[in-house]
């Protein structure tokens, strides 16, 4: 039987750089690099997907001419070893509304943590976040359906408010808005 032809890539070794992805032309938003430790993962679902433009049209509304909403695709880049792809970030308006990469210091940082990858999202990101020192997180579980936000309080992350269901969620900072958990999901509207 004839061995799938599947398309290979050839790391440098770790630990890796920035510069080293770089290097290399990976521009899949899937790579992240964490201590230099490359990490790729798993395609969005369509339920993820639908949260995170869900998502995304509630902030762009929300958020006022000083702020910009990024998607997934836009990095975030946390040291020369270190460089993540959140699912939504809300950062200061820049002269780029367009980067590949952000550098300077978010101002709130959203992940849609689904069964592939919550413990990765819930874990090893929120503490890249809070060491980075980003200042609000959201944490959305599309399978409950839920979500937490946190706000920076002397260098650790402190729950500013969760709501499951039908529950709303109210936050006045970075970006004042309403969430309501289900509504993110459910019903599935034409996108």
């Amino acid at each position: 039987m004839p061995r799938s032809h599947r398309p290979t890539m050839v790391l440098p070794a770790p630990p890796l750089t920035v510069a080293d992805l770089d290097e290399l032309g990976l521009e899949d938003p899937r790579f992240e690099l964490i201590d230099g430790m490359c990490l790729i993962r798993a395609w969005p679902t369509p339920l993820e997907t639908r949260v995170t433009k869900r998502l995304v049209r509630l902030l762009i509304e929300a958020t006022p001419s000083h702020m910009r909403v990024h998607t997934r695709g836009v990095s975030l880049r946390v040291e020369p070893r270190s460089e993540i792809v959140p699912d939504i970030i809300v950062a200061a308006a820049a002269d780029d509304d367009r980067p590949r990469r952000i550098t300077d210091l978010p101002l709130l940082v959203v992940e849609v943590a689904e069964i592939n990858n919550r413990r990765y999202d819930q874990t090893l990101k929120f503490d890249v976040y809070r060491d980075r020192g980003v200042p609000s997180y959201w944490l959305v579980d599309p399978g409950s359906p839920s979500i937490d936000a946190y706000d920076l309080v002397s260098g650790a992350y402190v729950r500013a408010g969760s709501a499951v269901g039908s529950q709303e969620l109210t936050v006045t900072s970075p970006v004042a808005c309403t969430i309501i958990p289900a509504s993110l999901i459910d019903p599935p509207q034409p996108e």
